[in-house]
């Protein structure tokens, strides 16, 4: 089947207006996505962190918990789950953006409480974050320099800024989006020069494969089950997992699913955590280890 593909041969990121580089091109999804022969230098990965986040090892209690799942020297992403007496040292070195991924939360902080709703976004300066009894589960990503409210937002005039803080509830400008010509509903939330995160919310299948040749793409599952076509194969993302799609691999969503991704881009290359490694092992070990006793 013939189907257009963009080639993205910049930093996906359009801080100051600039955009980047990209070029169309029309490829056979059979011939050169199904049974694609080239190779790559780094893999796509399938992750599971809020399955590993949330399924307790022996000796755990239901205190809250942070994991560790990919980082640069610029760039740090992690999910965390429960309640914190004392904020991350990263919040007081860095600058935050939380996406809620597990029911309300509040999330105090030293410009007052802000209530958040699944999938709404608060980006934090550093220092800003303090003791959170509430907090839920969150996708939470840490930067070097500072972030802003992306220029592709809906209703800018209508996010909320207190001290350096913004709040953004992308569920309640939905309707002031139009289908991209990918088809769904996609635009930016927050960025800067190492970092974009998107939003995307469709119930059909991607119009249009994508190819990112000068940034690392993660796509988070915030709500429903979907798959992903690439050039290394079929992933399916159930909700809050993960997919690490390198430079060069190209991809589109499929399934007929209402979901919702977060998409995160980032202008260096990651590197999956130890920490995520080791619990994912943990976790792995222990669920073999009652299936056994079951058997």
């Amino acid at each position: 089947m013939a189907i257009k593909e963009i080639n993205t041969y910049s930093f996906i990121g359009n801080l100051g207006g600039q955009e980047p580089e990209r070029e169309w091109k029309e490829i056979d999804e059979e011939k050169d996505v199904i049974h694609c022969t080239e190779t790559f230098e780094r893999p796509c990965l399938l992750l599971k962190p809020l399955s590993v986040l949330t399924t307790p090892l022996p000796g755990e209690n239901g205190e809250e918990r942070r994991l560790p799942v990919l980082s640069n020297d610029d760039v740090s992403i992690e999910l965390v789950t429960g309640a914190t007496a004392e904020p991350a040292a990263a919040s007081r070195e860095r600058h935050e953006v939380s996406v809620q991924i597990g029911g309300a939360g509040s999330v105090p902080t030293s410009q007052g409480d802000f209530e958040l709703a699944q999938g709404d976004v608060l980006a934090l300066p550093p220092g800003a974050a303090r003791p959170n009894p509430q907090g839920g589960t969150r996708l939470v990503v840490y930067a070097k320099k500072p972030l802003h409210v992306a220029k592709g937002y809906p209703a800018q005039d209508d996010r909320t800024t207190a001290g350096g803080c913004v709040l953004l509830k992308p569920g309640e400008v939905l309707d002031q989006v139009d289908e991209g010509v990918s088809g769904g509903k996609h635009f930016e939330l927050m960025e800067n020069e190492d970092l974009m995160v998107e939003m995307t919310v469709r119930a059909d299948s991607q119009r249009i494969y994508h190819r990112g040749f000068n940034q690392d793409e993660v796509a988070f599952q915030l709500t429903g089950q979907r798959g992903t076509r690439t050039t290394q194969g079929e992933f399916m993302l159930e909700t809050g997992d993960m997919l690490w799609i390198p430079p060069g691999c190209s991809h589109r969503n499929i399934g007929e699913m209402l979901t919702t991704r977060i998409i995160l881009y980032t202008r260096n290359p990651l590197v999956l955590s130890q920490e995520y490694s080791s619990r994912a092992e943990q976790v792995a070990r222990a669920a073999s280890g009652a299936v056994q006793e079951s058997g």
